[in-house]
């Protein structure tokens, strides 16, 4: 394997993995709640937010550090 395709092969690999999860807002009675989801569709409640702002930074953050990580 060449060194560019094992840094294909890395690319991908990094793009399979950030493609499974994303954190994501979704507005819940009077606050709005962080959900993470899965590569399933499946989603779970991570926290609960009063300010939309607050909750839609911590979405970013989180999706920048799972891109970052992987």
């Amino acid at each position: 394997m060449t060194d560019d395709e094992y840094a294909a092969a890395l690319e991908s690999e990094r793009a399979e993995r950030n493609a499974r999860t994303k954190y994501m807002v979704r507005e819940d009675d009077d606050a709005f709640q962080l959900v993470r989801r899965n590569g399933a569709g499946m989603g779970w409640g991570v926290n609960r937010y009063i300010s939309r702002e607050t909750a839609d930074l911590a979405a970013a953050f989180l999706n920048r550090l799972k891109e970052d990580e992987a």
